[in-house]
């Protein structure tokens, strides 16, 4: 609205000259008549005011002595002596009581008054009293009195419409005097601006012809004032104008050069959305020349919801003033979808007039991705620590139950009922150790058995195995590179990898379906490693692709997060978490190829072993015999009471002497005093661990053995430690436990 004001106030000098006349004159002749008006009306309603107080003192004081007597007639002739008072609309005298004693209407006589307005003068004090006041009546009301003594009260009622009506008249009469002046005003201000804005008409009219492209036009005015010294210097502006285009020409050329070197996207609009210009790397994403693009908007060449979202920022750009920061997808005509960071900035003019915008865009879209592995893997990374430490705390509870239910076991031989409960008790501990175990292998905690491998051999070994657990309906095809280069991995949680995924690719194929498990060789190039966040090299390839319903960008993002499943109550959760886990551990890397209705494929890389494998034999252990290990002493050190206990009820069964304590200072004080073959301690305990235990037993007493419990082994504690100890996982297998403390002692 203002912005069309401030157009049609700037339209013409003239126009500006009577509305700017009119304007004032209209202004101050208002202000004059309104002032006018309000003396006049404050001077005649104090006037009267001031006569209606005399009218009513002058009733009280001729009326005291026809009250005193009580003299009706006395007082109706004093009434009536006022009646041509001016305005008067009514005059009475009213004893204390409110009974009326004298009234212009006769018939009131004796009533008494009773409407809220004089119920007033009841409690009011001896002096004049106002008791109604308006623009069309003024009520006021004197005390009678007879030696300081009120016997009633004097009441007068004086009309103001004359007043009003006086006012009125007042008032007609300035506004037909302020339309003569505005009149004349505009009358006065037509002929002024006629002879001002004729030399403006002729410069103006040369102007438009300049700007036609007539560079020969001149301003010839025959003036001796301000508009002839304008002439003559417009005319030599345009010479120096004449000589700055030429050489705007040559900058012009260079910076179009300039911005078609420049890989970024550039472009400028008008504020109107309309292209002015923009630099080659604009016309490759545009799909058009520059001359094809210049003068035409967004919705011209991008999808309207696009269109729209470009006009609505450029909008808010203009608005605020300030450079704006925005990101969107877009098609590249190569049929690519990229991410295009893009900056725009307000165009000014060198004057500072605000005439569009210039934008410059970049392609992040390999940036993003870049970040948003990294954002993954960091939050991979956390999760694994939290998990592991669960892990821990769960594989001490865990080894409790397992142990007392072995126990239990053994005491109720002869008890089916109860044993039968107690192999329950066994079975859900035995779940839960697995829960655990997936735990673990996601945080990277479990104990890896890492080895060179040739993972062809692992998925033919697994073949037989997927077609049982997939059922018939998936029809699983292999494509294994022939020479299939060697790698380093957990052979076993590679299985596990394989058959989460294509447990996943099952249930997304609905139960019917194609499924490929092929290898092959592959060398990432700077490109390829960057975006798997992979340094340069050779891999070995492993993809699985499946012919299902495909997943949309947002699941992809949360596949292998934790405890994400899009199963329902069917998922855990855990599954693909754990093949991410796998990867990271073998310094590999993933990335998945999917879209709705299309399938999917997990490409899974692995780095080249290019040293010699070689098969390792594992060495088998014997149970020992009681008189082999009757004098053996162990001391069991473990912060969770109830473990430590069952695991010397069990080691002792085995015949071993063994020894309890539930802290690094307690195990040291019994180290000093007794002679230990080996120590049997947990890792992760307060104030001192397993590792700086076993350092000082060491100290004590060399030669010591010593095997680490452990449900989470700290990457901390293993880094910190250059000690080579064995370490047996929680929940302990006891007979693995005997079996390894065997080992140790006949070493």
């Amino acid at each position: 609205m203002f912005t069309l004001l401030y157009k049609f106030w700037t339209a013409s000098i003239q126009r500006q000259l009577i509305l700017g006349i009119a304007l004032i004159h209209a202004i101050l002749m208002s202000i004059f008549v309104f002032d006018l008006v309000e003396r006049q009306r404050e001077f005649l309603l104090k006037q009267n005011t001031t006569g209606a107080q005399a009218l009513a003192k002058t009733l009280a004081t001729n009326g005291t002595s026809w009250i005193i007597s009580n003299d009706t007639l006395g007082m109706e002739e004093v009434i009536d002596s006022q009646k041509n008072f001016a305005g008067l609309e009514y005059a009475m005298f009213i004893d204390m009581e409110g009974r009326v004693l004298g009234y212009t209407d006769r018939s009131q006589v004796n009533s008494y008054i009773n409407d809220p307005v004089s119920l007033k003068l009841l409690k009011a004090p001896a002096r004049n009293v106002i008791l109604l006041e308006n623009d069309v009546l003024i009520d006021v009301a004197a005390p009678i009195l007879i030696n300081s003594q009120q016997i009633g009260w004097a009441r007068v009622g004086i009309s103001r419409k004359g007043i009003t009506e006086n006012l009125m008249y007042v008032s007609q009469s300035g506004v037909v005097y302020t339309l003569l002046a505005i009149t004349i005003g505009i009358i006065f201000a037509w002929f002024m601006g006629r002879g001002l804005t004729s030399g403006l008409r002729q410069l103006s009219s040369v102007t438009h012809g300049i700007a036609d492209g007539d560079r020969k036009l001149n301003c010839d005015l025959k003036r001796h004032d301000e508009l002839g010294a304008l002439s003559e210097d417009f005319n030599k502006m345009l010479s120096i104008i004449k000589n700055r285009e030429r050489e705007l020409n040559k900058n012009l050329s260079l910076l179009d050069a300039l911005l078609d070197s420049i890989s970024d996207i550039v472009f400028y609009k008008d504020l109107n959305g309309l292209y002015m210009g923009c630099n080659t790397a604009c016309e490759v994403i545009m799909g058009a020349k520059e001359k094809e693009i210049i003068g035409k908007s967004d919705y011209e060449f991008f999808p309207k919801e696009l269109a729209d979202f470009f006009r609505e920022n450029d909008e808010k750009m203009l608005a605020s003033g300030s450079a704006q920061h925005n990101e969107e997808y877009v098609d590249h005509p190569d049929g690519r979808r990229i991410l295009l960071h893009t900056v725009k900035t307000p165009f000014y003019t060198l004057n500072g007039e605000l005439i569009g915008l210039i934008g410059i865009a970049r392609d992040i879209t390999l940036i993003r991705e870049q970040e948003e592995q990294l954002r993954s893997s960091r939050k991979m990374d956390a999760l694994g620590k939290l998990t592991g430490g669960i892990a821990h705390d769960y594989n001490n509870l865990l080894g409790v139950i397992l142990g007392y239910s072995e126990l239990l076991e053994r005491k109720l031989i002869n008890q089916p009922i109860l044993t039968s409960y107690v192999e329950k008790i066994a079975v859900a501990g035995k779940r839960g150790a697995t829960l655990t175990n997936k735990l673990l292998t996601f945080s990277k905690s479990k104990p890896a058995k890492i080895s060179c491998v040739n993972i062809n051999d692992i998925i033919n070994q697994s073949h037989q195995m997927l077609e049982k657990t997939l059922t018939a309906s998936i029809e699983i095809k292999l494509n294994l590179e022939l020479n299939l280069w060697h790698t380093r991995l957990d052979a076993d949680d590679f299985d596990n990898a394989l058959l989460n995924i294509c447990i996943n690719a099952m249930h997304a194929m609905d139960g019917y379906g194609k499924l490929l498990i092929s290898t092959s060789n592959i060398a990432l190039d700077k490109d390829d490693a960057s975006s798997l966040s992979l340094p340069i090299g050779d891999y070995v390839m492993v993809s699985i692709s499946d012919t299902g319903t495909g997943m949309d960008r947002e699941t992809i993002s949360k596949v292998f997060d934790p405890f994400f499943s899009t199963k329902g109550e069917l998922g855990t959760g855990l599954g693909l978490s754990q093949v991410y886990g796998f990867i990271k551990r073998c310094d590999g890397g993933i990335n998945i190829d999917s879209a709705l209705g299309k399938g999917t494929t997990f490409n899974l890389y692995f780095p080249k072993d290019s040293s010699n494998c070689s098969k390792k034999t594992t060495k088998k252990h014997q149970m020992p015999t009681a008189n082999k290990t009757s004098e053996k002493t162990i001391l069991i050190v473990d912060d969770e009471g109830a473990l430590g206990e069952i695991m010397q009820e069990f080691i002792s069964s085995a015949g071993f002497i063994t020894l309890l304590a539930s802290s690094g200072s307690e195990a040291l004080n019994i180290l000093h005093n007794q002679n230990v073959n080996l120590l049997l301690t947990d890792i992760i305990m307060p104030k001192m661990n397993g590792h700086q235990l076993a350092t000082k037993a060491e100290e004590i007493q060399p030669g010591i053995k010593v095997l680490f419990t452990s449900g989470y082994s700290s990457n901390i504690i293993l880094e910190e430690s250059n000690l080579k100890y064995e370490t047996i996982q929680k929940p302990v297998n006891i007979e693995e436990l005997i079996a390894k403390i065997n080992e140790l002692l006949a070493e």
